[in-house]
């Protein structure tokens, strides 16, 4: 059975944050690539009140092997209370692209 891919979103308010996040994520082979995305907005209402906060998005790129524990880790280590983990399946990658993510993410599957 051939391999899912997906991309795990979150946001941050920190550079510092982000860089960790993405880093760690590596390293513990949750994600391939990280891309940290700077200058979004949020517009949101959190505890009853409108809020706007300046944000970095963070996309993850996995296996779904690896989704559960990738959010997860996300989870765990997010300075939010509630924060953003979004999963979105990728319909195709190409090839060769598959195979890095795979080799990236499965060289650690414990």
């Amino acid at each position: 059975m051939r391999e899912s891919y997906c991309i795990v979103t979150t946001t941050v308010d920190s550079e510092k944050i982000a860089d960790s996040l993405a880093g760690d994520a590596i390293k513990q082979n949750l994600a391939a690539c990280v891309q940290i995305i700077p200058g979004i907005v949020s517009h949101y209402k959190w505890q009853g009140q409108l809020d706007k906060t300046q944000e970095l998005l963070l996309q993850f790129k996995t296996t779904e092997n690896c989704v559960q524990k990738l959010m997860k880790y996300i989870k765990i280590s997010h300075t939010y209370d509630t924060p953003e983990i979004i999963m979105v399946r990728i319909g195709e990658v190409d090839p060769g692209y598959g195979k890095w993510i795979e080799s990236a993410v499965n060289s650690d599957l414990s």
